[in-house]
C-alpha cells in the first residue's frame, strides 16, 4: 500500500512548466519532499524557492531527459538527498508541429527521443529505487495515446508508443511482484505553455483543441495515482474520441480530421525560426497556464477518482430509470383488465 504523500519522495520531470509545476506544488504543499527535474534552471529554481517559502523541500536539478548519465543523476540525488524515492512522475514532453512531410527528420527524432525514450530512460532509472519502496511509476502521456492527430505526427507516434511501453512494463512488475505499481494519466488538451514552446512549421502558433482544462485538474489525478492503485485515466472530454473511433471508425477519423485542421490553428503568426524549446529551453521563470480559456473541472475524472461519488451517482440514475417503471407497473396492477370478447 502506497505511503501517505506526506511520508513520500517524489521527483517530477518536465516540473519548470505546466502540469509538472503545478503537481509539484501540491505534492509540495501535501507535505513531500520533492525533487524537480527540467531543463530550465532558472524556472526550477523559482519552483524550489515557491516550495521552500511556504516551509516545504524541494531539490532542483537540472536535466535533459534525453541524456541518459543526466536522468541518472537524478534519481541518485533523490536517494542522496532524501533517502529514497516513492513516487517517480514522467512528464517532461516537447512537441512539433507541422505535416510529416514538412518535418525535418532531425526534429522528428528529437521528440522521439525526449517524449518516448525520456520516459523510458526515467522508468529506468527509478524502477530500482520504486522496487525497495514498492513505489508508483506515472507516465503522463495523453488522450493522442489512442487517439491520431494529425499536424503532429512525431508527438502522435511517442505517445502511442508509450501507452504499449506502459502496459507491457505493468504486466512485468506484475508478474514480479515487486510491489511497484504502474500508472497512466492520458489528459486532453490543458491550458500550459506547451503550444506557445512549441516548434510550427504551420506559419502560426499552435493551439489546444477545446475543451480545454486547467492544469490542477491533471495534477489532481497524479496525486491520486500516487497513493492509490490506478492503472490508467483520461482526463477530459477528448477521451471520448477514442471509443467513437474504435466503434465508428470513419466517424470518429472524421472528427479528428476537423478537429485537427481547424482548431489546432490560431491566427497568431509564428515563423519556424521563433523561441521555441525543441533543442533548447525558453528562457526565464517558466509558468503553470498558456493563456487559453480553460475549465477548472472535469465531472467525469472528478468521478473516476471518488468512488463513493460515483456510487451514489449510479444508484441516482438507476433510480431515475426504476422509478418511473415502478410507477408505472404500480398503475397498471390497479387498473381493471379489458375482457377479452369472444
Amino acid at each position: 500500500m502506497a505511503r501517505p504523500i506526506a511520508e513520500q519522495i517524489v521527483v517530477i520531470t518536465g516540473a519548470s512548466s505546466g502540469i509538472g509545476r503545478e503537481a509539484a506544488l501540491r505534492f509540495a504543499r501535501a507535505g513531500a519532499r520533492v525533487v524537480l527535474a527540467a531543463r530550465n534552471g532558472q524556472a526550477l529554481q523559482e519552483v524550489a524557492r515557491q516550495i521552500t517559502a511556504t516551509g516545504g523541500r524541494a531539490l532542483a536539478v537540472v536535466t535533459d531527459m534525453a541524456d541518459w548519465a543526466q536522468v541518472q543523476q537524478v534519481a541518485r540525488a533523490a536517494f542522496d538527498n532524501f533517502g529514497g524515492i516513492d513516487t517517480w512522475i514522467n512528464n517532461a514532453a516537447v512537441t512539433l508541429y507541422g505535416t510529416f512531410e514538412q518535418l525535418p527528420i532531425d526534429e522528428f527524432q528529437r521528440v522521439i527521443d525526449v517524449v518516448l525514450m525520456g520516459q523510458v530512460r526515467g522508468a529506468k532509472a527509478a524502477l530500482p529505487y520504486l522496487k525497495g519502496s514498492a513505489g508508483t511509476l506515472i507516465g503522463v502521456t495523453s488522450v493522442i495515446s489512442e487517439v491520431p492527430m494529425p499536424l503532429q505526427s512525431a508527438y502522435t507516434a511517442a505517445k502511442w508508443a508509450l501507452k504499449g511501453f506502459y502496459d507491457t512494463l505493468r504486466l512485468e512488475q506484475e508478474h514480479a511482484c515487486d510491489g511497484v505499481q504502474v500508472s497512466v494519466i492520458m489528459p486532453s488538451s490543458i491550458d500550459t505553455p506547451l503550444f506557445q514552446n512549441a516548434k510550427s512549421h504551420l506559419g502560426v502558433e499552435p493551439g489546444p483543441i477545446p475543451p480545454v482544462y486547467e492544469p490542477g485538474v491533471v495534477a489532481e489525478a497524479i496525486l491520486y495515482a500516487a497513493t492509490h492503485p490506478l492503472r490508467d485515466l483520461t482526463v477530459g472530454a477528448g477521451g471520448l474520441l477514442a471509443p467513437l473511433k474504435r466503434i465508428w471508425p470513419l466517424v470518429g477519423e472524421a472528427a479528428v480530421r476537423r478537429l485537427a485542421f481547424t482548431w489546432q490553428l490560431t491566427r497568431e503568426p509564428e515563423l519556424p525560426s521563433a523561441p521555441n524549446n525543441l533543442w533548447q529551453p525558453v528562457p526565464g521563470k517558466g509558468a503553470i497556464h498558456g493563456g487559453f480559456n480553460a475549465l477548472p473541472f472535469d465531472p467525469f475524472t472528478w468521478l473516476r477518482l471518488h468512488p463513493a461519488a460515483r456510487g451514489a451517482a449510479a444508484a441516482l440514475a438507476l433510480a431515475a430509470v426504476a422509478l418511473p417503471c415502478a410507477a408505472l407497473l404500480a398503475r397498471r396492477s390497479i387498473e381493471p383488465r379489458a375482457h377479452r370478447r369472444g
